[in-house]
Order: C-alpha cells, then sequence, then structure tokens
C-alpha cells in the first residue's frame, strides 16, 4: 500500500528501495539532529514496531548526546487515539520548554 505512495514522492524508489529508506531514516543520521526531540510511539502500532524504530532511535540519539524524550503509549495506536488529549499535553509542554 504505502509503496505505491513511496514510488511518487522519493526519487528513484524502483532502484533500490533500501536505500532510499535508508536515506530518510533519522536512525542513520542522528548527529545532524540539533533541537530536542519528543518521540511519541503507540505500543500497539501495527505500522511501526516500538523496537526496531523508536528503541533504536532513543539508541543512536543516546549515542550523540541529543536531547530527547520518549513517551510510549502501550495499547495505543499510530495515531495516539487513546491518548489524544495527553500527547497534545505533552506536545505543548515540549513546545513551552524548548522554544525560545
Amino acid at each position: 500500500m504505502m509503496e505505491r505512495v513511496y514510488k511518487q514522492v522519493i526519487p528513484d524508489f524502483d532502484k533500490g528501495y533500501e536505500e532510499r529508506m535508508r536515506e530518510r531514516s533519522v536512525v542513520y543520521w542522528p548527529e545532524k539532529i540539533n533541537v530536542p526531540v519528543l518521540i511519541m510511539h503507540g505500543g500497539a502500532d501495527w505500522r511501526s514496531d516500538t523496537n526496531s524504530q523508536a528503541l533504536t532511535l532513543v539508541q543512536r540519539l543516546q549515542e550523540h548526546r541529543k536531547t530527547y524524550e520518549l513517551i510510549i503509549y502501550a495499547q495505543d495506536d499510530h495515531g495516539l487515539s487513546l491518548n489524544r488529549a495527553d500527547s497534545h499535553r505533552r506536545i505543548v509542554e515540549w513546545f513551552k520548554r524548548y522554544m525560545k
């Protein structure tokens, strides 16, 4: 399903799926991040695995001593629909803390 979208928005997607996706994955270039990062993840999200994505990113951010916060809503989905009010509150707090 997403492959059709990727083909439309990612140049040369058909020439190398793995390489094109790697170029776009922050996991492979955390050293370039120069702002605090808020990561919010639904533990029941079928679209992205917590261990292979969110936790891998956190590990890479730690390795590069970047500022981040990870919040995992254990039973929630991709849109954090079960915790919408809490996630919105945390986003606002995050921006208030780091926007200057």
